[in-house]
């Protein structure tokens, strides 16, 4: 493996691939409506509390702020012992998450 050389012209395009993926535009931040569209997408439209922020990616304090807004909006229900705790969407939140979704 020592005298491994990459083919001429081999190189560069690598180089102007990675560049174009660090340029490309970032995600837009995680929201209320992305927890909505996590729990829509599963087939009990529930998750423990720890599974669905680590699938959202939200940071700590603005997941339990999101989660509030949810709760006293209607949309989820926070159900369980306080270590086992799950998130349910409501019938309410159920619709919603369906019209979030894109087309």
């Amino acid at each position: 493996m020592a005298d491994f050389k990459p083919r001429p012209g081999t190189f560069l395009p690598l180089l102007e691939f990675s560049q174009r993926e660090k340029s490309a535009a970032p995600s837009p931040p995680a929201s209320p409506v992305t927890l909505l569209e996590i729990l829509g997408r599963q087939v009990q439209q529930a998750l423990p509390m720890a599974d669905l922020q680590t699938l959202s990616g939200i940071e700590s304090g603005r997941y339990r702020e999101s989660l509030k807004s949810l709760r006293d909006a209607g949309f989820v229900a926070i159900e369980g012992d306080p270590l086992a705790e799950v998130v349910r969407l409501t019938e309410r939140g159920a619709e919603v998450s369906r019209l979030a979704r894109p087309a």
